[in-house]
């Protein structure tokens, strides 16, 4: 019988436990060491998702967890406004179908840890450093002896840390994200406004970019995506409603009103995050028993909405090359990087490429342009629609075209 790998998985976010799922599903055990104290122990783990075909759909599939996703997955919260700061409706994709039904980041995570024994988490396990010999320095304890670590857990990587010194820097934009509860009754108009799905408002030359989502409990969630020094607001309070709404307002002082709610219109806090990046293209010398999936490897912007769906592609690629060779994980670990470089790359052009377009003078005519165009292929069958593919004669086309509303 085959010695089956030790393998340990740092973070139980959606990369790293989509990994230790699949693994799972083809004998492959894991150890996940979580720094959460428990599966609900976040405020918040953000707000929905819309997962590709070529992405996150094809990882749920192979983890054989596609009923329990789709239970979930909101199809009505395809619908899109495209809006400009003045209140000029560009684009309004309510009925269009894309096949990329939202699913909310929580629900999403507890379905994967669902799918697991709950013995491969080790909860409140807080990794501090990684020895180059595969020393775990965890908050109050040390593991050894894995033949393959790998790091899942994020931007701030401890794994990435022995495979290159390079660390990811600021994009040039902040976002702001704020909560809206019982919407519905509180601010009719502005829960009408955001509709089922999704609202963006385009600043142009403001350098800002704001988005809408409704989310599976019915309640809506903004984000103010600002082109910004990386110091500003570090004197600012955003715990504190009051003083958020003094610092960002003057942000938007030419805008709709109607725009400005996401501000006005609740008491929640703030939550302020500096967005930060890796290099396009960044690559690091092979090493054995180490390497890295998702945010780790490529950390970028939202603004092609690849972040979930590049990681879990990442989790796909990395659990085929390991059971293709789980007695050569070095050589699994070569296989599966030369991939993920070489789509990371891709995906990080497309995304960095988007955001210096979409915080342009004419931000709100190119997302129009662009997204007309792709509206366009699905209708015509060019690309990929409720879940299943192109017309093959088209199939070229994936290529070179992002999916439908990966810019969000």
């Amino acid at each position: 019988m085959e010695r089956k790998p030790n393998i340990a998985i740092i973070g139980a976010g959606p990369s790293g436990l989509t990994l230790a799922r699949i693994l799972h599903q083809h004998g492959i055990p894991t150890t996940i060491f979580e720094r959460d104290e428990s599966q609900n122990a976040r405020k918040t783990e953000g707000g929905s998702l819309d997962l590709s075909l070529d992405g996150g759909q094809k990882a749920i599939r192979m983890a054989g967890i596609w009923e329990e996703y789709n239970k979930l997955a909101r199809y009505e919260a395809e619908a899109l406004k495209l809006i400009d700061r003045h209140g000029k409706v560009y684009l309004d994709s309510t009925g269009f179908d894309t096949g990329r039904p939202e699913i909310d980041r929580t629900e999403l995570r507890r379905i994967l840890l669902e799918s697991l024994p709950k013995e491969y988490i080790r909860w409140n396990h807080h990794l501090k450093r990684v020895d180059p010999d595969g020393t775990l320095h965890l908050a109050h304890t040390i593991e050894s002896g894995f033949d393959l670590i790998v790091g899942a857990e994020g931007t701030w990587s401890k794994v990435r840390n022995v495979l290159t010194p390079i660390q990811p820097f600021y994009s040039g934009v902040t976002v702001y994200e704020t909560l809206y509860e019982n919407v519905d009754e509180a601010h009719p108009e502005f829960a009408a406004l955001v509709g089922e799905g999704s609202l963006l408002v385009i600043g142009n030359e403001t350098g800002i970019h704001q988005m809408t989502q409704r989310q599976g409990d019915r309640s809506i969630r903004t984000y103010a995506y600002i082109r910004q020094p990386e110091t500003w607001g570090s004197d600012v309070d955003w715990h504190d409603p009051k003083a958020a709404r003094e610092a960002l307002l003057p942000w938007f002082n030419d805008w709709d009103p109607q725009f400005t709610q996401f501000v006005t219109a609740t008491e929640n806090p703030v939550l302020a995050r500096k967005l930060y990046i890796l290099p396009v293209g960044l690559r690091w010398p092979h090493k054995d028993n180490f390497t890295i999936i998702g945010d780790a490897a490529h950390v970028m912007t939202p603004f092609e909405g690849e972040g979930v769906n590049a990681a879990m592609r990442d989790s796909l690629e990395l659990a085929q090359a390991i059971i293709a060779n789980p007695t050569d994980i070095p050589q699994a670990v070569k296989n599966y990087e030369e991939i993920m470089w070489k789509i990371g790359e891709q995906k990080q052009k497309q995304t960095w490429d988007n955001m210096m377009r979409t915080l342009d003078y004419n931000g709100i005519e190119y997302l129009h342009d662009r997204l007309q165009h792709l509206m366009g292929m699905i209708k015509e069958g060019k690309m990929a629609k409720n879940g299943t593919p192109p017309n093959p004669k088209y199939s070229h086309i994936l290529n070179t075209e992002a999916q439908i509303l990966e810019v969000f």
